[in-house]
């Protein structure tokens, strides 16, 4: 597993700066991604057809359709669409900079983890950063948005005038 994870690394390495168009519309459209899914998920189930008909078998039949090979071409581009409203959320968000700086350094860093999946592992590691990210800021600050946080500011300090 590891050694197929490393060879993916260096053929993505290789690749660097050789991307064009093509090439990214290629990924996003999913027919590669979901034929090798498809693949891997009927091997690992153990084969169509084999086996006493159990639900591992009918699972792998599902699991060769023409259904299922649908749903897995949406993967890649849903992928990336996500990743993107990420994206738009850090440049655009109404967060703090250190907040903003928080999410893009969890992001960065999911991003390279996940990037010995390839380019879906590169987009779900920096969702997956950018949910750590949100999530540790949630906790500590209190379970509160900033949004909540500024309007007990305001309530309290409209308290303290005698106005509430």
């Amino acid at each position: 597993m590891i050694g197929h994870s490393i060879d993916n690394a260096q053929l993505g390495l290789s690749q660097l700066g050789k991307t064009n168009l093509d090439d990214v519309m290629r990924f996003l459209s999913g027919k590669g991604f979901a034929k090798e899914a498809q693949a891997e998920i009927i091997q690992r189930l153990g084969g169509v057809g084999t086996g006493a008909g159990g639900i591992g078998s009918k699972v792998a039949r599902f699991a060769g359709g023409k259904g299922a090979r649908n749903i897995l071409r949406a993967v890649p581009g849903l992928s990336a669409a996500l990743v993107g409203l990420d994206v738009a959320d850090v440049v655009a968000g109404q967060d703090s900079l250190a907040n903003r700086g928080m999410d893009a350094a969890a992001m960065g860093i999911g991003g390279v983890i996940g990037s010995v999946g390839g380019p879906l592992g590169t987009a779900a590691g920096a969702g997956l950063g950018k949910m750590v990210s949100d999530g540790t800021q949630f906790i500590l600050g209190g379970g509160k948005s900033a949004e909540q946080r500024k309007i007990e500011e305001a309530v309290k300090l409209l308290q303290q005038r005698g106005l509430v």
